[in-house]
């Protein structure tokens, strides 16, 4: 007779391998990433992942939509891998004939990348048409509005708003502040003629390139953030003394240059945990800036 408590077991353990599998496999393309992100201040694709997440959550995506619609916004820039730093530091408007022709090639190497595994399904589509405009004027295929999937929706609203507001203007640009304690209202004033230009742009946009309920929810979310941001203040904490809900204030590398805290991220349990193993391997300050 067939032991069916073994079974289960085996089955438990297949399905436990193959679930750390799929997050090992997550962690190493979220890696990939970040290397094509050195012409932001913070990280790219974590802001954008957050703000999907929050905007599909409010627009009622549940569960495994939504997760999904996050990890398709974390790996949405995965095809500039082994682009140029003079391509990856241009905006699109400001590339030429021949460098416009290869950026615009990103979404497919992407989706070819992630559609070898079924997993990634729904997370390749949604990278797929990440840059296609509901008139049937981006890329790659000129899609129109029905047939776009609708995170692709979603992630395309809040990558132009993060492109707009967080992408250095200047090739060597770092953001290395070293002062004990900032005001935030001025890089709420810094960032306020782009705040505005990017939101009227979208706002101007919306129900003909543009999901409108989409660019809404990120309207409300970022313009409440901009105006709690305005009564915070930056200081440095021990990473002993930090806790979940404060955000980061600077960028944080590793002595190898890979981005390890990002401006503007909120710290979370884990996340706190993971800063406390940066600082025993000496990649991390003991004290970092911090909004609260």
């Amino acid at each position: 007779m067939e032991n069916f408590d073994d079974k289960d077991k085996l089955i438990d353990q297949l399905s436990d391998q193959l679930a750390e599998n799929f997050l090992t496999t997550l962690e190493i393309l979220n890696r990939i990433v970040l290397m094509t992100e050195k012409f932001y201040d913070g990280s790219h694709s974590r802001f954008v992942a957050e703000k999907v997440e929050r905007i599909g959550s409010d627009l009622g995506l549940k569960d495994e939509s939504l997760t999904e619609l996050k990890i398709a916004a974390q790996l949405h820039d995965l095809g500039k891998i082994g682009f140029s730093d003079t391509l990856l530091f241009k905006n699109s408007n400001e590339m030429d004939i021949n460098e416009f022709k290869i950026y615009s090639k990103h979404p497919e190497i992407a989706y070819n990348i992630l559609n070898v595994n079924p997993h990634f399904n729904e997370i390749s589509k949604m990278v797929l048409f990440h840059h296609e405009k509901m008139d049937g004027t981006g890329f790659p295929y000129r899609l129109t509005s029905e047939k776009i999937h609708y995170g692709a929706k979603i992630i395309s609203v809040v990558n132009i708003y993060h492109n707009a507001i967080f992408k250095r203007k200047t090739i060597n640009q770092r953001n290395n502040q070293s002062i004990q304690n900032i005001n935030a209202q001025t890089f709420l004033d810094n960032t306020k003629e782009r705040f505005n230009n990017v939101m009227n742009f979208l706002y101007s946009k919306r129900g003909s390139q543009f999901e409108t309920k989409v660019v809404e929810a990120l309207l409300e979310i970022e313009t409440a953030e901009r105006r709690a941001m305005g009564e915070k203040t930056i200081i440095r904490l021990a990473v002993n003394q930090l806790e979940p809900g404060m955000r980061i204030a600077e960028d944080y590398f590793t002595s190898f240059g890979m981005l390890i805290a990002a401006r503007g991220e909120t710290l979370t349990s884990d996340s706190i945990k993971a800063l406390f193993r940066f600082v025993e391997t000496n990649e991390l300050p003991m004290k970092i800036l911090v909004m609260e």
